[in-house]
């Protein structure tokens, strides 16, 4: 069973985008839609944008406890993606946001810029961990609203809901 262990925080204002570590960023742009589901489980499809290419992928999702998830994915192609998005949950709005992968202090970070939708625009600091408890020396050029770890408003499937 996949287990993502994760800690998310709220950045304040926008970084400085030409930061030496963000401007040498691997930036991955997302589309990222919710399907109908029951219950505590989630399942979306995303499809990101690397280099000019676009890969598609379907993921399981299901919440442990605070800040852990078991997640199950698999890649999927094009045909397969536009076959599934007819299936998006139509109370959720599609997310559109880039991510900006970096790593710190030898720690690896991602940076998601939430653009869509529109009113819940932020930037969210995500950082995996092997356990939730494990220090976190965060990114000193980043300015922290808060840690927004398990908090229900800064998932993206509340996200999404706009």
């Amino acid at each position: 069973m996949p287990i993502e262990i994760e800690r998310k925080f709220l950045l304040a204002a926008a970084p400085d985008w030409n930061h030496p570590l963000l401007r040498s960023a691997t930036v991955i742009g997302f589309e990222q839609i919710y399907l109908k589901a029951d219950g505590a489980e989630e399942e979306r499809i995303r499809r990101s944008r690397r280099d000019g290419v676009d890969s598609y992928h379907y993921a399981h999702l299901r919440p442990l406890s605070k800040g852990t998830r078991e997640v199950i994915e698999k890649e999927i192609d094009a045909r397969e993606y536009e076959r599934l998005r007819l299936q998006r949950d139509p109370a959720r709005q599609i997310i559109v946001k880039d991510r900006h992968c970096f790593t710190w202090q030898g720690r690896s970070f991602e940076l998601d810029d939430i653009q869509q939708p529109v009113t819940r625009r932020c930037l969210l600091l995500e950082v995996e961990l092997d356990r939730l408890a494990e220090e976190v020396p965060l990114p000193d050029f980043l300015r922290y609203e808060r840690e927004v770890t398990g908090e229900t408003p800064y998932s993206n499937a509340t996200i999404a809901l706009g």
